[in-house]
């Protein structure tokens, strides 16, 4: 994949090929959060990390050809320098990176909520191995907290 291209849109193609793959890798990364499985996990960072990192190089070296055509090296930038151009192609080209660009974040997102799930579960086994009380927030019509938590040690014996 170059960041050498003659035109903003010459690098649309490979950006979507690899927002793509990043999706692909996205939702394998989701299938193995929600099944709790953890093996994997490592290699698929590391695989995400390559194709970010590859999505970097092409997205700006495309807002460096925007500038220097004058135009906002931003997302903003590309589409008015869409607009400037008569072609369906890139245009299509465009939308076609955004929807794929819009399912990663997506993706991302829940991932991440899936991540908080398993670390909350992690963290509240850990403190009934090490015996802390769990404390439940109760809260009031006022929002205020009602009550003292409700604590529960571990036996050991």
């Amino acid at each position: 994949m170059s960041s050498h291209a003659s035109t903003p849109s010459a690098s649309l193609p490979s950006e979507h090929q690899a927002t793509s793959a990043l999706v692909a890798l996205l939702k394998e990364e989701q299938q193995k959060l929600i099944a709790a499985r953890i093996d994997g996990l490592p290699a698929l960072m590391e695989s995400k990390s390559v194709v970010v990192s590859q999505l970097t190089i092409l997205i700006k070296g495309r807002h460096a050809l925007l500038a220097v055509d004058g135009f906002e090296a931003s997302e903003r930038g590309m589409r008015d320098w869409i607009a400037t151009r008569d072609s369906a192609q890139i245009d299509a080209e465009w939308n076609g990176l955004l929807a794929v660009s819009a399912e990663a974040k997506e993706l991302n997102r829940v991932n991440g909520m899936l991540i908080g799930r398993h670390l909350v579960r992690t963290n509240t086994e850990l403190n009934i191995l090490q015996g802390k009380p769990q404390h439940t927030s109760l809260y009031g019509a006022n929002g205020q907290s009602t009550g003292k938590g409700i604590g529960r040690g571990l036996a050991i014996g």
